[in-house]
């Protein structure tokens, strides 16, 4: 089933087999485990500042509303923008005695003793102590002082549930059931300064701060890792040896880059914001390490060469998927011994099969392919155009270091698989020379989509077309358009690179633009068909593009996701359609929220006692 909804998933699915994504997740990991190391709450009176290990922040109210009134405004919902303050009024008490623009969020603490998960302190911006307390209790709580404790407060809602406020500056922080009766008594950081670079950057933002795990959960989580790791990768029963020897090299790899992450990582930060001028969306994962360390430098020198294939990542395709990754030693290293592997193992299996004359034919094409992996430098692009059912095309290529015989030995190497079929049922179709492009040859052969999304795009037949010049593999997947695709993208990388482009040499980019999706998006179901008149509604071909970029910064690495206008006019349809058949609404009047018992409609006093710091 072909929809829109599966290119934007795999652009996430391409993305989580990008190098430092699982750096991401592990380094997570380590601050949530954590938790179970003990803490000790600092005092009033300490003047050491109590950090968090972790912060989730938004810039501010007014800004969330601001982005809220642009989204809806993008989907033409104006009915919804012109209700939005109305309802702030209604459900929100229209945030009486909370200030709209500071920052507000969470700090997460250590639980103190062995066991638990992390404490959550809220922090909210206040004008009016007595105000927001009242708007907290939200008409049900009962809001009482604490004895002998300045600026502390407790709001009860029924006999079950309770937060604890404490007032300091112009900050009410707050601790929900979870947090003990010493979860105030520390020394908070100021939430404007300390959220300030997420608040300056992001709309809403998570950041992990590694720098703030204890040293010695550092090293409990590096050696729990190191030996999960090494248990993963012993052989498996019947693993090639070439898969064996890659896979653990590159595990070896993962985890040396986990522990740099770790040891020298200073924050990890995933946040997102809407800009209203550019009229864009963005999604940002960023790891930064300690400056000149070895994390810092790894990421930075993994980008620095142009492309190859320059001329052809701005084109209006309908996905385009880039990589120009220079290899550190270890890197060489590895895909150098997977290729020497290889070799071995094929013309093992060769003989074991009494396929004799192997050795020759592969020796030439594996030594190209080890002085690649020697000079360092992984440089590739796929893409897939078209925009109407069978004319689809998906066309790809590699660079390799030159080699004047390289397309001869190609043919050769083709040739010398046609005659040692070797019970495939696909080797007969394949047809040699078949044309030619500056005078060197195109091979294909027939393979048709076995599912119905794959004939709907590429036709009921298609070939794949293979193309080597001296330089580069190319290959063409599709019908008739397939290979007059490739023939233009062929003359378009050979023509001279913008200087202004050869400038922004990004290691790891995903384009991807959506509208051409629809024309082969399924139409199934009814749920289907109404996504798809949404899709169609949102997209025009000038604001249909989401972009995923890898790039290194000063301290470490920024994987971008960015997204035009029309995603944002779709998610405002969606949000929309909800709130208009309910979805966000809670239970009808009379009934009791799910998992909440007791009487909730206590009444709370609004006008209590007050100290303040």
């Amino acid at each position: 089933m072909l929809t829109t909804r599966p290119a934007v998933t795999s652009s996430f699915s391409l993305f989580r087999s990008v190098r430092f994504a699982v750096a991401l997740a592990l380094v997570g990991s380590c601050l949530v485990t954590g938790a179970s190391i003990p803490v000790l709450a600092q005092t009033d009176e300490s003047n050491e500042i109590d950090y968090p290990l972790a912060l989730i922040n938004s810039a501010s109210v007014q800004r969330l509303r601001d982005n809220a009134g642009f989204m809806f405004q993008t989907a033409q919902q104006e009915k919804k923008v012109e209700a939005l303050d109305p309802w702030m009024e209604s459900m929100l008490k229209d945030l009486k005695g909370i200030d709209r623009d500071r920052p507000f969020g969470m700090m997460l603490y250590l639980a103190p003793g062995l066991i638990g998960a992390p404490i959550g302190i809220s922090y909210i911006p206040v004008t009016n102590l007595d105000d927001a307390l009242t708007t907290l209790a939200y008409g049900s709580g009962t809001i009482a002082p604490v004895d002998g404790k300045s600026g502390r407060h407790e709001i009860s809602y029924g006999e079950r549930f309770k937060i604890r406020t404490r007032h300091r500056g112009n900050y009410l922080f707050l601790v929900g059931p979870d947090g003990a009766e010493d979860a105030l008594d520390r020394n908070f950081p100021d939430p404007a300064k300390l959220s300030a670079r997420l608040s300056s950057q992001y709309d809403i933002a998570i950041s992990l701060l590694i720098k703030s795990v204890p040293p010695g959960m550092k090293l409990l989580f590096v050696e729990f890792l190191k030996n999960q790791t090494q248990a993963e990768l012993q052989q498996k029963d019947g693993e090639p040896e070439s898969a064996y020897r890659l896979r653990r090299a590159n595990g070896e790899s993962w985890l040396e880059l986990v522990e740099k992450v770790v040891n020298q990582g200073e924050e990890l930060t995933i946040g997102g914001r809407m800009d209203p001028e550019q009229r864009r969306a963005y999604i940002d994962f960023e790891i930064a390490g300690t400056s000149d360390s070895k994390l810092a430098k790894f990421f930075q020198d993994m980008a620095g060469k142009r492309t190859y294939f320059g001329n052809l990542l701005q084109n209006p395709a309908t996905l385009t998927m880039s990589i120009s990754w220079l290899l550190d030693a270890k890197q060489k290293g590895l895909f150098t011994q997977f290729f020497e592997v290889a070799k071995k193992e094929i013309s093992e299996r060769a003989d074991k099969d009494g396929v004799a004359g192997v050795t020759p034919v592969i020796d030439p094409i594996f030594k190209a392919l080890l002085a690649s992996a020697e000079a360092g430098h992984i440089d590739g692009f796929v893409q897939l155009t078209g925009d109407e059912p069978g004319k689809f095309a998906l066309i790809g290529g590699t660079k390799l270091i030159a080699s004047r015989n390289l397309p001869t030995q190609i043919a050769e190497l083709l040739q010398f698989v046609k005659d040692n079929p070797n019970g495939n049922e696909h080797i007969p179709k394949l047809e040699l020379a078949t044309d030619a492009i500056d005078s060197h040859p195109v091979h294909r052969i027939q393979l048709n989509p076995p599912d119905k999304p794959g004939q709907k795009m590429f036709g009921e037949t298609s070939h794949l077309y293979l193309y080597v010049t001296p330089q580069a593999v190319w290959f063409a997947f599709g019908g008739d358009a397939a290979l007059t695709t490739m023939k233009d993208a062929i003359a378009q990388a050979a023509l001279p690179q913008d200087p202004m482009q050869n400038r922004n040499r990004v290691p790891f980019q995903f384009v991807t633009h959506a509208k051409n999706w629809l024309t082969v998006a399924s139409e199934d179901s009814p749920r289907q068909v109404t996504f798809n008149e949404t899709a169609l509604a949102s997209f025009e071909s000038e604001n249909d593009a989401m972009r995923l970029d890898v790039r290194p910064t000063d301290t470490g690495v920024r994987l971008r996701v960015e997204f035009q206008e029309g995603f944002i006019a779709l998610m405002g349809r969606g949000l929309s359609k909800g709130i208009d058949e309910g979805a966000f609404n809670g239970p009808p009047r009379g009934q009791p929220r799910p998992g909440r018992r007791g009487n909730q409609n206590r009444p709370g006093a609004s006008n209590v006692p007050r100290t303040s710091e």
